[in-house]
């Protein structure tokens, strides 16, 4: 028996648009640049669909932050009032009012300066400089406990803090997620000390805040597990989507689902099964082989 012995099955967009299409009823010889148009913008909203859907294990990776960083900043404002700065690194320190902050390297508004605002990737205090520059660095002698996320993150998973004092072997330990009504109801959030649980904040801009809030003394690092955006899905230079091999047929088929009720709705009801029966066949293998147990939590109780 002869195989080819490659594994590079992989089409791009356009293949599988074609095919959709195909399953649409709709030759290639009859599509025209308003049918493309629909196509990718299905593409995309399918993959977004999917990211609601549940934890797809391809687009999962880990972030480190570290507690007591230095971010570089891209930008510096001011209005002879107020100066703002801009970072130019991901994964910043999100300070509270009142917080004093180091500024270095930036040639006009340098030394310890009070936060008067601040929110992803950016920071401001009362200063009488006027103008725009770039460069410099931010730090400060007490770290913050909330940090901003990568706008792409969809979601947090796992998360753990990791400690390297003294140089010796780093050791993490897990910290567990908190609901925004369970953060509200801690009376001093701005407590000090080895953080606990942490609470994701789903913004358009995205913050992650920790309590208590890190001392960047007993722990130096926070690490979490995020599924992150499925990448944008274009026609350019034979751009593939970004799933795996085994969701390509759920794949064609949503996509073929979405198009036909554009294009021809009386495929919808043929393909629709079909569809699902794809998508539930892949999801079922998007798991982790790993045991679970699951035992009641046993404690002590007063009456």
């Amino acid at each position: 028996m002869a195989t080819s012995g490659t594994y590079t099955f992989n089409p791009s967009l356009g293949e599988v648009v074609l095919y959709a299409y195909n399953l649409c009823d709709v030759r290639n010889t009859a599509l025209a640049q308003e049918h493309m148009e629909a196509a990718r913008m299905s593409t995309n909203l399918l993959l977004a669909n999917w990211a609601n859907r549940g934890v797809n294990l391809w687009a999962v990776d880990l972030i480190t932050v570290s507690f007591n960083q230095t971010p570089t900043i891209l930008t510096v404002t001011g209005n002879g009032s107020t100066t703002t700065l801009t970072y130019a690194t991901p994964n910043t320190p999100v300070y509270t009012i009142g917080t004093q902050i180091t500024v270095a390297g930036t040639g006009v508004v340098n030394g310890l300066q009070t936060v008067t605002a601040s929110s992803n990737g950016s920071v401001s205090f009362s200063a009488s400089y006027s103008g725009s520059t770039t460069g410099g660095t931010i730090s400060s002698s007490t770290p913050a406990a909330t940090y901003s996320i990568n706008p792409n993150t969809v979601v947090m998973l796992d998360a753990y803090v990791e400690t390297t004092a003294n140089g010796a072997q780093p050791i993490d330990r897990i910290i567990l997620p908190i609901s925004r009504t369970e953060y509200a109801s801690y009376p001093n959030k701005q407590q000090v000390g080895f953080p606990t649980v942490f609470w994701m904040d789903r913004l358009l801009a995205p913050q992650v805040t920790l309590w208590p809030a890190p001392d960047g003394t007993s722990s130096q690092y926070l690490k979490y597990y995020r599924v992150r955006q499925i990448q944008d899905a274009n026609y350019t230079g034979g751009q593939t989507v970004e799933i795996p091999y085994l969701w390509l047929e759920a794949f064609a088929y949503n996509l073929a689902v979405r198009l036909a009720v554009i294009w021809n709705a009386a495929k919808v009801q043929l393909l629709k099964p079909l569809a699902d029966e794809a998508y539930s066949i892949a999801a079922e293998q998007n798991v982790e082989t790993a045991q679970q147990y699951i035992s009641p939590q046993i404690q002590g109780y007063f009456r």
